[in-house]
């Protein structure tokens, strides 16, 4: 996995998506020798008092077994006889078929997915049956004596004809292979982040003739759609001066302004593979290509550094904790070469204060899902935030960990609100085939530092004065999306940032 730069095509039946090793490797993560794993998709349904569909969506479970990308559709796989087996629903009625279309007949989804069998559902419920109503149907074409295993299911009552279906850590064991990418997963992320740098690009050489945010999404999405990627990995954001002070900001209805950055976070998915980029432009410099203020340049170029030395961390056994940690005293150390911040180091790592600029996590597992799933193997590190960091400090030879008291330390921040993310306690270290962002930020929200103004004990670490410079800059992310491999590290994300960034809007005709 050192190189991949395989192009990957899934449409019309071409390299078609490997559904059939992540069932094996699914069946094989969950310790069983026999017994058959069902799932559902997901349903299309329509919005409330109205006759339009809503958007569909497919559950990338279903997907990660299956790759069918349709509605109304099931999956069963028996894991003693090595049997994937892709349930349809039966092509609708003529008036249906006009207006909706109609999914993959049964040889069609042959010749589409890596699967050993399609079936029809029975007739009578042509919208697809409810996953409990199936199971009885799916136990009468299966071996009499399989015991069905669901995803996220409680133990269902037991039916007349014996049928039941069991949970048995088959979250775990999906999530296990899901957090591990293959070949053709890392293909579809790189191809996810080769368009959205694109679409960056696009902005960047447009820079010029763009005023407001709204213009800025359509460009970005419009370059993204025309590449053959119709789906946004997740709502843009295009936050202009203080609205880049909003970790997930989405209205992107106001004009720049006199404002000095613009923060773009905003990336397709390519076949249901998300990418995940964010970079910060200047706004309004007095030259294009350069910087508005020498605050704007500072914070950018602090963020920056963070960034760059997080990533070179990386490697297989590394616990992505480690990497948080660190990065987050080099904000402090930040924040306080900039002045923002005054006084000791340690006394500032104990008050939290510094989480008023760096409020997130540095990162988050990227795949099927944008926040995608993490590793739930059995971590070694306590799961007392105290404890846990004490054991940072033990195996850490940063400059960082030779602080006095560190190994002290009873109350610092730890984002543990994004359960997925690999920097939660009980996360894995970062194996071969992870892909992870790296996206360390400094924020200055108004709102925010008003209420830490009113903490005595937090305001006496505050230049009021020097704040009030920074103030209008609004904030500052860069983001990555990075490849674990054998040797250490890939960067699969292409946009220009930094002095590349800079040129470039420059050079725009």
């Amino acid at each position: 996995m050192e190189s991949l730069s395989i192009a990957v095509e899934h449409r019309g039946g071409v390299n078609k998506y490997p559904a059939k090793s992540h069932a094996q490797r699914v069946g094989d993560a969950t310790g069983l020798s026999e017994g058959t794993i069902a799932i559902a998709g997901e349903k299309q349904v329509m919005y409330s008092h109205s006759d339009q569909p809503r958007h569909f969506r497919q559950d990338r479970y279903f997907y990660y077994l299956t790759g069918c990308n349709e509605p109304n559709c099931y999956a069963t796989y028996d894991i003693k006889t090595d049997h994937l087996t892709l349930w349809l629903p039966p092509v609708g009625n003529l008036r249906e078929v006009f207006y909706m279309g109609r999914g993959s007949t049964v040889e069609e989804a042959m010749n589409k997915y890596d699967i050993d069998e399609a079936k029809y559902l029975p007739k009578s419920k042509p919208s697809g049956l409810r996953f409990d109503d199936a199971l009885p149907y799916f136990h009468n074409q299966s071996s009499p004596d399989s015991c069905f295993y669901g995803l996220n299911v409680t133990i269902l009552t037991q039916r007349h004809d014996g049928t039941s279906c069991k949970s048995v850590d088959l979250q775990a064991a999906l999530d296990n292979c899901r957090a591990v990418k293959d070949q053709d997963e890392v293909a579809l992320i790189r191809k996810a982040n080769d368009i959205s740098s694109q679409a960056h690009l696009k902005i960047l050489q447009n820079l010029r003739n763009l005023t407001t945010e709204a213009q800025a999404e359509g460009l970005f999405t419009f370059y993204c759609i025309a590449a053959g990627a119709k789906e946004q990995a997740y709502g843009p954001i295009m936050g202009s001066g203080p609205n880049a002070a909003t970790l997930h900001y989405q209205a992107n209805n106001e004009a720049f302004g006199n404002r000095q950055l613009l923060l773009v976070d905003a990336s397709c998915e390519w076949e249901l593979y998300a990418a995940d980029i964010t970079r910060t432009i200047p706004l309004n410099p007095k030259k294009p290509g350069y910087w508005p203020s020498k605050e704007a340049e500072a914070l950018y170029k602090a963020v920056e550094r963070m960034q760059e030395e997080a990533i070179k961390m990386l490697k297989p056994g590394v616990k992505f904790n480690d990497v948080h940690w660190h990065v987050a005293h080099m904000a402090i150390d930040a924040l306080l070469d900039l002045g923002i911040l005054k006084g000791d180091h340690m006394d500032i790592f104990h008050s939290d204060v510094y989480a008023t600029f760096a409020p997130h996590g540095l990162g988050h597992m990227i795949g099927l899902e944008v926040h995608d799933v993490k590793s739930v193997r059995p971590s070694e590190d306590p799961h007392n935030v105290a404890d846990a960091y004490a054991a940072y400090v033990a195996r850490s030879d940063s400059k960082y960990a030779a602080k006095p008291g560190f190994s002290k330390a009873e109350h610092f921040h730890m984002d543990l609100q994004m359960l997925r993310a690999p920097n939660t306690l009980e996360s894995s270290p970062l194996e071969v085939g992870n892909v992870v962002t790296i996206e360390p930020g400094l924020y200055l929200n108004e709102l925010i530092l008003r209420a830490v103004l009113a903490d005595p004990k937090q305001c006496k670490f505050i230049d009021v004065e020097v704040l009030k410079r920074y103030i209008p800059v609004g904030g500052v992310r860069i983001e990555d999306d990075i490849l674990i491999t054998r040797s250490g590290y890939e960067n699969l994300t292409k946009a220009l940032k930094g002095e590349e960034m800079l040129k470039a809007i420059r050079t725009a005709v």
